[in-house]
């Protein structure tokens, strides 16, 4: 156990005193000492306790919101302190003045943000005070342990900071900065975004675009395409199934939660356990430096998230005063433009700090942006068609309103409480998926999205950013800024000065079968149910009517055989928590289920023709005779899994959608979509087309060039191509490329050697179910571990368990953690 108290000065200064009187003053009797009065016992402004159980989980407990942050934020800086420690930085906007490079990322967090003063004064204080308790107990956490470590021993190595110099202390308004900046991931902070903001230089040094090259420059449809692409996260994604009491076994609520987050980074989950006794009581996992559990359960409720591809900002096009650049028309009148100047320091060569400055512009909507990196048709100040392209961001203020979101609903006890909680709108990018011990079930799509109905859309996507709509089949959209018709609307129950969707107009379930999602939209989150009728910026992936991902299909056919007991997982029809587990890991790969058979007949006819190549003989007999043997998983026995996986990735290049994920060709399927039957089609390929059987060969000669070129054997054990390297050993990992359809999903790279080190995919997964005991029934995996430190004891001992397909029984109750400790108590006060 381990204290620390801090004596008041006052107290030091009486017996400093009482020590340094003369007993023995010669003017007389010795006076009786006087007694100092005894100073009141000094309160600890923070007090928690932490226990930390199995894999390094810590369980912290305290009296108040600033002493369950307090606690929770050293306990996590132990773990993994640098990884936010770097993010604060570059949030704070002072990475150019600690390192002297990247000045252009802190104008821009200098200019979304404003100073320190500015961002308390604009966005900190409006958070509830339970909130900045919280967040100001964390950040005073992870300080401490910088304190009492310091600088010099820090972890090193990549995900290390030893002696770096953006290594401060600092207090919960710099981790605010930070925590806004996640909100913003979807939004202002990813590249393509960031990258049109930071072109922007102003009317005197920008060029207009030639009118010429207005939607006919070569290339212009191939850039757009290419930035639709870029707007779509690709290292992650998620699967979630929920099911209620007409789905399980047993009449209770059943979970899975299946988020595939980076690996590395501050997308990496850490395992908590908070609690303030009588208040809040929530376990589970966070991304990196968030002080609040994001994916997890209580007593009577556990929920999940998967990766939505909703609307998060949209463009508006403003027409611009021809006699002055710095206006723009708005129903007839004009509108002055905003020129905004920051300054950041930057680090020189000598030592010494150079103040620099750069202006942002803005109109009513938002900062002004520049697409000439997409194509120089449009760009320019003006753009040829005499106009500039500005962004409005929905999730600007959502860090405003998400922990509120994320407090109450770990506070519910029931769904229609969980379903009450999403009322802030706190949610920047995740569909909701909920379940409870009462056998109810939830699902919303209940995201930040704009309000901007299918009559707005259909009015207003013109010019510029009509064209870009169309292009990229929605993934970005331009609306029409001249008119205060294309303005976002706003809900009775949108939060207050958001323009947002409220509650009420999201797609949703309150039920007690079963949902499931693997990021496409909310159309068939119950494959039986179809939510229809909704604008497609509550998701343009995988809209109604759209092919759906073959992730999305293999979750929904897994559900339709559990529910009937036509799978291998039991006899049993229906749910329960083991049947869940196995699903879970089950690896099957839809996609080769689909056309490998196909596939192989086409190999054979090949080898059996005269007209066949006589060299390419030899590759084709060893891959077809590895696929034909390979048992269509990717467990870490299953031996040919690569050789699918580059022969699917070859197919994908040819015919994969742009956006949606999906192979899309009018040729190469036997059964084409049918938005009839969106589970089970497309399926097959049409064999009567030469064209898809030379495809088919040639992709197959692909898969075994790139194997043989990494050094990679085509019937290694997939447990052997494809793992995580950890202090010089091999941890296999199963799962794959969620793109062949792989509920399992793993992102990894073909390299030398195999698929190293995965970038993303399964992170932590959690089964949660009830009884009629008081404990909720958790059975988690961190499939990269707890730690990021090469010297900890929990850098890989989950990875091992995955590996073996084990699951870690999460304690949550006090004779369960009692049983599950390691190591002693420890008191922190402050």
């Amino acid at each position: 156990m381990r204290t620390l108290h801090r004596i008041s000065a006052v107290a030091l200064l009486s017996l400093a005193i009482t020590a340094c009187s003369d007993s023995s003053d010669s003017n007389g009797p010795a006076e009786p000492p006087v007694e100092p009065p005894v100073p009141p016992p000094v309160e600890p402004v923070f007090s928690a306790e932490i226990r930390r159980t199995e894999y390094g989980i810590p369980h912290i407990k305290a009296d108040n919101w600033g002493s369950l942050g307090y606690g929770y934020g050293y306990a996590y800086a132990q773990d993994n302190y640098c990884v936010t420690m770097r993010e604060v930085a570059l949030a704070s906007g002072r990475w150019a003045e600690l390192t002297g490079d990247g000045i252009d990322n802190d104008f821009l967090w200098r200019y979304i943000n404003g100073t320190r003063d500015e961002f308390s004064e604009n966005f900190y204080v409006k958070l509830p005070q339970r909130d900045r308790d919280l967040i100001d107990g964390f950040a005073a956490g992870m300080s401490r342990y910088l304190d009492e470590t310091g600088t010099d021993a820090l972890p090193e190595g990549e995900a290390g900071c030893r002696n770096e110099p953006w290594v401060y202390a600092f207090d919960g308004i710099d981790l605010m900065m930070y925590l806004r900046k996640i909100a913003l991931q979807a939004s202002t902070d990813q590249g393509i975004v960031r990258d049109a903001i930071l072109r922007v230089q102003g009317p005197d040094a920008m060029q207009t675009a030639s009118a010429a090259q207005l939607g006919v420059r070569a290339g212009l449809a191939q850039d757009l395409l290419a930035m639709g692409r870029a707007i779509r996260p690709t290292e992650v994604g998620s699967n979630a199934i929920a099911a209620g009491r007409d789905a399980t076994q047993d009449g209770g609520g059943l979970l899975l939660g299946n988020p595939h987050q980076p690996w590395n980074g501050s997308g990496r989950w850490y395992e908590a356990h908070l609690t303030i006794p009588g208040e809040y009581d929530a376990a589970g996992a966070s991304l990196q430096g968030l002080p609040w559990i994001g994916i997890g359960f209580t007593r009577d409720v556990a929920w999940t998230h998967t990766v939505d591809y909703a609307t998060r900002f949209t463009l508006y096009e403003v027409r611009l005063n021809p006699d002055d650049p710095m206006q723009y028309e708005y129903d007839g009148e004009m509108r002055d433009i905003t020129a905004t100047t920051v300054q950041a320091q930057q680090l020189q060569e000598d030592g010494s700090l150079e103040t620099l400055e750069r202006t942002f512009y803005s109109t009513q909507y938002g900062l002004v942006i520049d697409l000439a990196g997409v194509n120089p048709a449009l760009g320019g100040w003006p753009t040829a068609a005499g106009t500039l392209m500005t962004m409005r961001d929905g999730n600007l203020d959502t860090g405003l309103r998400s922990l509120q979101q994320w407090v109450e609903k770990a506070q519910a006890t029931n769904m229609e409480e969980y379903r009450t909680a999403l009322r802030y709108i706190g949610n920047p990018v995740f569909h909701e998926f909920a379940a409870d011990r009462h056998g109810n079930m939830f699902y919303g799509q209940i995201s930040a999205v704009p309000h901007v109905d299918q009559a707005k859309l259909d009015e207003c996507l013109n010019g510029i950013g009509g064209l870009i709509a169309a292009v990229t089949t929605n993934a970005l959209i331009g609306l029409d800024g001249s008119r205060s018709d294309c303005e976002w609307g706003e809900d009775a129950d949108s939060p207050e000065g958001t323009n947002l969707f409220g509650l009420e107009a999201h797609p949703q379930i309150l039920g007690t079968g079963t949902a499931g999602n693997s990021n496409n939209s909310y159309w068939l989150t119950d494959a039986t149910m179809p939510l229809e009728g909704f604008p497609f910026v509550f998701g343009w992936m995988g809209h109604e009517g759209n092919q759906q991902f073959l992730r999305t299909r293999i979750t929904h056919s897994m559900i339709a055989d559990r529910l009937a007991g036509e799978d291998e997982l039991s006899e049993t029809p229906l749910f329960d928590a083991d049947t869940l587990k196995r699903l879970m890991y089950s690896n099957r790969v839809h996609a080769a289920e689909l056309v490998l058979d196909d596939v192989l007949q086409i190999c054979a006819d090949y080898l059996n023709s005269p007209d066949a190549d006589p060299a390419n003989g030899p590759m084709l007999t060893e891959t077809c005779e590895v696929l034909g043997n390979w048992d269509r998983r990717v467990n870490v026995d299953s031996r040919g899994a690569q050789v699918f996986t580059e022969f699917w990735s070859g197919i994908r290049d040819e015919y994969g959608s742009q956006f949606q994920n999906v192979v899309v060709s009018d040729e190469f399927w036997a059964v084409d979509f049918d938005p009839a039957r969106p589970i089970t089609t497309p399926a097959g390929i049409d064999t009567d087309i030469a064209a898809n059987r030379d495809l088919v060969i040639d992709k197959l000669l692909y898969a075994y060039q790139r194997l043989n070129e990494a050094g990679v054997p085509l019937d290694a054990p997939w447990g052997e191509v494809q793992f995580l390297e950890r202090n010089n050993e091999q941890v296999p990992i199963h799962g794959g490329a969620g793109t062949m359809g792989v509920f399992g999903a793993i992102s990894a790279s073909l390299q030398e050697g195999g698929y190293k080190n995965p970038r993303a995919g399964n992170s932590y997964i959690q089964v949660v179910s009830w009884d009629e005991s008081e404990c909720p029934i958790a059975d988690t995996m961190l499939t990269h571990s707890q730690s990021v430190r090469p010297d900890s004891d929990h850098y890989a001992d989950q990875s091992r368990l995955y590996a073996e397909k084990r699951w870690v029984r999460f304690p949550f109750c006090e004779q369960d953690i009692q049983a599950a400790q390691i190591g002693e108590t420890l008191i922190i006060e402050e």
